[in-house]
């Protein structure tokens, strides 16, 4: 007969005593259905050592609970298990005032049968218990690390020489990364510190640092962790903000790549690149921005030529008068190209952007026109109105006239 029935059936015999029939049947009622609930944990709960085990009787004495003389694995759902178990066997697992000092208990305890596995197969549970709890430790410690330095990065260092090592040291363990010499979450790390520095003016770091952080974050672009990608992206958009004249012999290119990355099959990557694009537009100088967009618009397909024209409009609301009436030969044709596509968001960031340059010259506006239909027209008066009712310092609601 198998350990654990010999010890219940044994329990029963030694107790049966101290309880009426209608007791005992309905004790192993319960004890059965616990049983086979408890069956796929039973040598889960024989193996782990229990606090029983400080004692070889296994009982307690004096009314109070053994405590526990040697360490053990702890586990919610082992514990929650043999809990079940325990409640349904209470009663007959209880024994009698006279059984605490006899050895008949003892010899039935279940706790003391240990046959069933052998020290070895204890050993080697304990240690890969431990390696489990070790590799958990590891995860947390490496996630934790990452959470620090987003709430709480490292201050940035007062002095130019340590600045100067500070970023030069990120810059390497970036390099170093795209080479894959560091993982994901170095990687990142890595980028969140160098977000901190993006913030910073500190003229020694970006007249020594500026074109080479430039190159290996335009680069980390590629990366295959869209999470990387994303991150290069708001380090950039940080960098724009705050030192925006530096990138003046780096527009086109970083125009281009930033555009490039509009085409990322994940949408964290995608918002970025829109935030970083705006913010390029925002930055440099709007003439230098539209004349790179211009031959963009009229030959890139979607959703790049849609990301540019976007771009254009950011850059139209920024410029005077008279530089953009010289840039409307190049902006038009794309614009009235944008106008036609296939893609409905494309028409109407068209119209958005050709309401713009309304906004700023005006009816010198329509002789550009005169090749639109009148339904595509009457559209076109339909948002430079809007636009108009929606600004405060309208003064007039005067329209191009259709031809």
């Amino acid at each position: 007969m198998p350990i654990g029935l010999v010890s219940c059936c044994s329990m029963l015999e030694y107790d049966s005593e101290n309880l009426n029939s209608e007791e005992i049947y309905s004790s192993l009622r319960g004890v059965t259905e616990a049983i086979q609930n408890f069956s796929f944990r039973s040598q889960e709960d024989l193996v782990e050592p229990l606090r029983r085990d400080g004692k070889k009787d296994g009982v307690m004495t004096g009314g109070g609970a053994s405590s526990d003389s040697e360490p053990r694995p702890s586990g919610d759902a082992v514990e929650g298990g043999r809990t079940a178990l325990d409640n349904k066997t209470s009663l007959l697992n209880t024994p009698s005032p006279r059984s605490f000092a006899g050895p008949r208990f003892r010899e039935y305890n279940p706790y003391n049968y240990t046959d069933g596995i052998s020290t070895m197969d204890k050993a080697a549970l304990k240690e890969a218990l431990y390696e489990d709890a070790v590799e958990q430790l590891r995860e947390g410690r490496r996630q934790e690390s990452v959470e620090n330095k987003i709430l709480n990065p490292k201050g940035f260092p007062a002095g130019a020489a340590e600045q100067l090592e500070l970023v030069g040291e990120l810059l390497k363990e970036l390099s170093q990364g795209q080479a894959g010499e560091r993982g994901p979450e170095e990687r990142r790390g890595t980028l969140l510190e160098m977000l901190k520095v993006a913030r910073e003016d500190s003229l020694v770091v970006w007249e020594e640092h500026f074109k080479t952080m430039l190159l290996l974050l335009l680069e980390t672009l590629g990366d295959k962790d869209h999470t990387i990608r994303a991150l290069a992206l708001r380090v950039l958009k940080e960098i724009l903000r705050n030192q925006p004249a530096r990138f003046k012999n780096y527009a086109e290119l970083t125009i281009m790549k930033m555009l490039e990355a509009h085409k990322d099959s994940h949408k964290e990557v995608v918002r970025a690149a829109e935030e970083a694009a705006s913010t390029l537009a925002g930055s440099i100088h709007p003439e230098q921005c539209i004349k790179v967009l211009c031959p963009i618009v009229q030959t890139a397909d979607y959703p790049i030529n849609l990301a540019a024209i976007k771009m254009q409009t950011r850059a139209i609301e920024r410029i005077t008068r008279e530089p953009l009436h010289q840039l409307l030969p190049d902006i038009i044709p794309g614009l009235l190209q944008g106008y036609d596509n296939t893609e409905s968001s494309v028409r109407k960031a068209s119209v958005f952007c050709l309401v713009a340059i309304y906004s700023v010259i005006g009816e010198e506006l329509k002789p550009y026109l005169a090749q639109l239909t009148g339904s595509k027209m009457k559209l076109l008066n339909l948002y430079i109105k809007r636009a108009q009712t929606s600004t405060s310092n309208s003064s007039s609601s005067s329209d191009i006239s259709s031809y």
